[in-house]
């Protein structure tokens, strides 16, 4: 069981913690921060059985507490995906007014609101009954949320899906799951020794319909705990080189907009709306790209590699409904991030059909590697080795940090 105790005043729990070391929870499970920021970095990585907040928090350690900024942090928690949500919280208050000013709030999401007192214990024993029906809850068996950890969606049987069948992972011969579609069941062992379960697929035809589709049948027949997608793209000039992967962050329709007539001349007003990666597979990314040594490695691994260093980036990829070889589009696109790393066919439909699947929601990410750079004398030379290097940057996520991620 984890517990997050939100207080600048972290001395006062003294006597809470040899309490809930009494009741199971050593020290180790239990994280103090001083402040709302620091507690939206840790809700951000880990998932929490029970959050204790105080309803006075400063922004910063070094900021004044208000009622405010407990509140804040609580909507955040409630209302968007980039926190990962605590399965119970207590707020904690040693001053009447401010509780009664957020007592609405707390009883609008049927949370309890306790009186701190150094006078008495009274508000540990309440804790300490709520340590113990969440620990119950938690050891209690459940049917599992997820039928598979991971279902990994490609856009071309060759070479894309191809390069993920290379990966050591077991993989059985494909089977129907329905009338049309097809998938390959796999497993692997990751660094904590726990056994994770694939599903792997190819869709019948490029884009982002045929992905939305697919991703979203999957998400209802498997209800994996990430989706993810590898293969290849478009790079932008100056941002990666042929081979590089790009980790998808954020992803957009660049198509999306207004088409209009101004003037007898046709205008075209972009709409975008972007799907971002979850923060706490970003932050795992952020460290697998600075590993230098497994960098060269995948390199290495390809004979006949391009000459230059191999990189791991993280950036925005477009989507859209063409293949490109029009190197006056890849510059219009660019217009519409000036952080451009790519551009490809499917991403966006695999987020959004993450995004907007029914709880248990899955977590969606993807690896796209460049084999060409979307201009006039484009060849198929490179789609080989990019399916590779993506295919094997997926690998080692997934053995490193899958343990991790699957509490969050």
């Amino acid at each position: 069981m984890k517990i997050l105790i939100v207080d600048d005043n972290p001395r006062r729990y003294e006597r809470l913690v040899s309490k809930l070391d009494e009741v199971g929870v050593p020290r180790g499970s239990v994280d103090i921060v001083p402040s709302a920021m620091d507690a939206r970095d840790r809700l951000a990585v880990t998932t929490y059985d029970l959050m204790i907040v105080d309803i006075l928090l400063p922004l910063r350690p070094e900021d004044p507490p208000e009622e405010r900024h407990s509140c804040e942090l609580l909507t955040e928690i409630v209302e968007t995906g980039d926190l990962n949500k605590p399965r119970h919280i207590v707020g904690l208050s040693a001053y009447k007014d401010a509780a009664s000013k957020v007592a609405p709030f707390f009883r609008d999401h049927v949370w309890a609101v306790i009186d701190y007192s150094e006078q008495n214990d009274d508000w540990i024993h309440q804790i300490a009954n709520c340590v113990r029906y969440v620990s119950a809850e938690v050891a209690a068996p459940r049917a599992r949320d997820s039928m598979v950890d991971l279902v990994i969606v490609c856009a071309l049987s060759d070479p894309e899906l191809k390069a993920v069948l290379t990966l050591p992972w077991g993989w059985k011969s494909a089977r129907p799951v329905d009338d049309v579609t097809f998938v390959h069941d796999g497993s692997l062992t990751d660094a904590a020794g726990r056994s994770i379960s694939v599903i792997a697929a190819a869709t019948s035809r490029m884009g982002m319909v045929s992905t939305a589709l697919l991703g979203a049948k999957l998400i209802d027949m498997f209800r994996p705990r990430f989706i993810a997608m590898t293969g290849i793209c478009a790079g932008t000039r100056g941002k990666a080189n042929l081979g590089d992967a790009i980790v998808v962050d954020p992803s957009w329709d660049y198509q999306s907009g207004k088409r209009s007539e101004v003037n007898d001349s046709s205008s075209f007003a972009i709409g975008p709306h972007q799907l971002p990666l979850h923060l706490a597979v970003r932050s795992r990314f952020d460290q697998l790209k600075t590993d230098r040594a497994f960098l060269s490695s995948i390199r290495d691994g390809w004979p006949g590699a391009p000459d230059q260093v191999f990189k791991l980036l993280m950036g925005p990829v477009a989507s859209g409904s063409a293949v490109l070889a029009d190197g006056r589009v890849m510059n219009e696109i660019r217009q519409q991030h000036r952080e451009l790393c790519g551009v490809e066919m499917e991403v966006y439909g695999l987020y959004a059909a993450a995004a907007t699947a029914a709880s248990p929601r899955p977590i969606a990410f993807a690896v796209k590697s460049v084999c060409d750079f979307g201009e006039a004398d484009k060849n198929d030379s490179m789609q080989h080795y990019a399916s590779y290097t993506s295919a094997a940057i997926l690998c080692e996520f997934v053995k490193r940090f899958f343990s991790e991620l699957n509490s969050c």
